[in-house]
């Protein structure tokens, strides 16, 4: 059977939830600081990756809801807040880290892997988030995902996009990998599972643009969940 593996947190669940908690909580404050709540969250986000990619990299693995608490007041300051514990309080970010448990998967998402369980593809899920966040989002969607295909790297103490997370992942497919496909809304997590062999899906419900300049062509390219998974049941039903 073949197999399909997704990033979990960006591609399958959205930010909504988040954007919609730091424009309710301090909003109006970053507004002062010419900030909205879009720009602080992606660079809160992507500092956060940044960061988690750093450590693994040089042996100093840390979860992400750690590092997302340990950098909120850095990344208040780099946002131009010259002192940001007077900006915000530790309660605004207990406030805020508790939100992240509460994000919700995309709209289009259900549809996307009935469309795939149905051509007989069996689903996985790889992340840079803890496993008991991950399914809670799936809790909050009422979305069904064996808790066995849900693989995080807490469990391995490496992240993405070490070459190592992505080459354990195919050898634990029951096929070893052969006809297995990662899907990804970032352009970083589908360049190197294609260098350890995965096909690679890549949705621009994130990113927008696939940036294939740096990152290389994915097999696909899609407009939308919808549209990746008839372009997978599609690619694989034509190879």
């Amino acid at each position: 059977m073949p197999d399909v593996v997704f990033d979990i947190i960006g591609t399958c669940i959205g930010y909504d939830v988040m954007i919609q908690a730091i424009t309710d909580r301090i909003g109006e404050r970053l507004k002062e600081h010419n900030c909205n709540a879009e720009i602080f969250f992606n660079a809160w986000g992507a500092a956060c990756e940044r960061d988690f990619s750093y450590l693994s990299q040089i042996g100093s693995y840390q979860p992400t809801k750690k590092i997302l608490k340990s950098i909120f007041f850095r990344t208040l300051y780099h946002a131009g807040i010259k002192e940001p514990k007077e900006f915000a309080t530790e309660e605004d970010l207990e406030f805020l880290s508790n939100e992240w448990l509460k994000l919700k998967c995309r709209e289009e998402l259900p549809e996307l892997w009935k469309n795939l369980r149905d051509n007989g593809f069996t689903i996985w899920c790889l992340t840079d988030g803890d496993k008991e966040r991950v399914k809670g989002y799936f809790t909050n969607s009422k979305l069904e995902m064996p808790d066995e295909n849900i693989i995080s790297c807490d469990s391995l103490g490496i992240g993405k996009p070490t070459p190592e997370v992505y080459t354990f992942m195919l050898n634990k497919l029951p096929n070893k990998g052969l006809d297995a496909w990662f899907a990804a809304a970032h352009a970083w997590d589908c360049c190197a599972a294609k260098k350890s062999g995965f096909r690679t899906a890549w949705t621009n419900v994130y990113e927008k643009f696939p940036c294939e300049d740096i990152f290389g062509k994915p097999d696909i390219v899609a407009d939308g969940l919808i549209d990746l998974g008839e372009k997978i049941v599609s690619y694989s039903e034509t190879s």
